[in-house]
């Protein structure tokens, strides 16, 4: 944010002797996500994210290949988008029940929580047993420690991915960042998937099925789905860790940033409970809502939108060029010329930058306030507004994530009355923690009441 004020919407900078171009203006990232699509793409990034990833996944390949992949994902999210939510119920209750083996406050009914590593570990469970059709058992109370020092699949996966992210500013050094813990986690991880993989491709074997055959009447498992299409075992670990990495942190941020911006600001918290108990109900009236319930609570999405803008959850991507090229803006004296871009510099842009442009959001466009996508202005931010990307690489579980968002924050405030802040100098000095998806500094320590 800084830079972007010193040096404009659209800047150079060099690193290890590389030029990379910086921008915050919606009408670049337009270019590279969409009108240039064909000029930009993921080029040595993907190679920095082949310990984990591999080769074959959506975020390892480019072109045809891409367009493949792309297409051979599509139709699971699809009918994830419409799946049952009470598969999602199930975790809710455990999370709960770890929230409740906490102690009360002195004189109080509240308990004191750390409602970021659970999110965490929720979004774990949730996203294995979505994946693969078994939670791993990140919510438990008491945890599976491997012998002799082994990690567990979410231990491994979280370091594979601080790994990843710091690989990312290295570029074409990338493989500087390749320490022993890094190199042990992403086996792990991807021996872990492969296990899982060997066994869906048996179990459909067993059963006649992977040769475009369907049983509607059994659990919605995405790895099943995905073998229904191809049985080749390597793309469907690498398409299923792909989709893992896209997923599981990302949620996650969200919830934590909602509730870290809910505890903040009791007014919007009242609200946004009325009108959840109005739909749905609340404490001892609470109904379960559904898929149609949670898309009519209108300020639940306004605030979803709100946390998006100010905390994107990937707040900075980027491309790279694949032959020579320009970006339309930034350049000349008044900055409205195009820029020439050389085969393989890298486009950097800044999702979080642009969130928070004043020209664009107003001048309390660092202020978390709902109301403001109720406001005309609001209707016409366009590719002002990227969480998802944009483009033909947009996300592909965009609805889903803001389906289990919501569904989470909803069965949260239908059973708590109150949050405030443990602290409330430290939460309202925001902090950040940002690798591969930006999540709070801080934690996000609350009283629940």
């Amino acid at each position: 944010m800084e830079l972007h004020d010193q040096m404009g919407d659209t800047y150079a900078s060099t690193l290890f002797g590389m030029r990379a171009i910086r921008t915050r203006d919606p009408r670049n990232i337009k270019a590279i996500l969409a009108t240039q699509f064909e000029d930009y793409g993921l080029a040595q990034e993907r190679k920095a994210h082949r310990s984990l990833l591999g080769n074959m996944g959506i975020f390892a390949v480019d072109g045809l290949s891409w367009s493949h992949s792309r297409g051979l994902l599509r139709p699971s999210f699809d009918k994830a988008n419409v799946s049952d939510l009470s598969q999602l119920e199930g975790f809710m209750q455990i999370f709960f029940s770890r929230i409740n083996e906490l102690p009360h406050q002195p004189f109080s009914n509240a308990r004191a929580v750390e409602l970021q590593e659970l999110f965490q570990c929720l979004t774990m469970d949730s996203s294995t047993n979505f994946l693969f059709g078994n939670p791993i058992g990140a919510l438990a109370s008491q945890k599976y420690t491997p012998a002799n020092g082994e990690m567990t699949f979410d231990q491994a996966f979280d370091i594979a991915q601080y790994g990843l992210a710091m690989r990312a500013p290295l570029s074409s050094l990338y493989w500087l960042y390749n320490g022993r813990e890094f190199r042990k986690a992403c086996s792990t991880v991807r021996t872990q998937a492969a296990i899982y993989v060997s066994r869906t491709l048996r179990k459909l074997k067993l059963e006649g099925r992977g040769t475009g055959g369907k049983d509607s009447g059994k659990k919605y498992i995405f790895l099943e789905e995905l073998a229904e299409r191809t049985q080749d075992p390597q793309v469907l670990q690498d398409q299923v860790l792909s989709v893992m990495l896209a997923g599981r942190d990302t949620t996650a941020a969200v919830l934590s940033w909602t509730f870290l911006c809910l505890a903040k600001h009791p007014a919007v918290f009242r609200k946004l409970r009325a009108e959840i108990a109005a739909v749905v109900g609340v404490d001892g009236d609470a109904r379960l809502p559904t898929q149609a319930e949670l898309r009519s609570i209108q300020y639940l999405r306004w605030i979803i939108q709100e946390v998006l803008r100010l905390y994107p959850p990937v707040p900075v991507n980027g491309r790279r060029a694949l032959h020579a090229t320009t970006l339309p803006y930034g350049g000349g004296p008044d900055g409205n010329s195009p820029i020439s871009i050389r085969k393989g510099e890298r486009i950097v842009y800044s999702t979080f930058s642009l969130h928070r442009r004043t020209d664009i959001y107003g001048p309390d466009a660092n202020a978390f306030r709902p109301e403001r996508w109720g406001e005309e202005a609001m209707r016409k931010v366009g590719w002002s507004w990227l969480p998802f990307n944009g483009g033909p690489r947009i996300c592909l579980g965009q609805q889903m994530a803001l389906t289990h968002a919501s569904y989470f924050v909803t069965r949260m405030m239908q059973v708590y009355k109150e949050i405030t802040p443990q602290d409330f100098a430290l939460a309202n000095d925001v902090a950040y923690d940002t690798k591969l998806v930006m999540a709070s500094g801080r934690g996000v320590h609350v009283f629940l009441s």
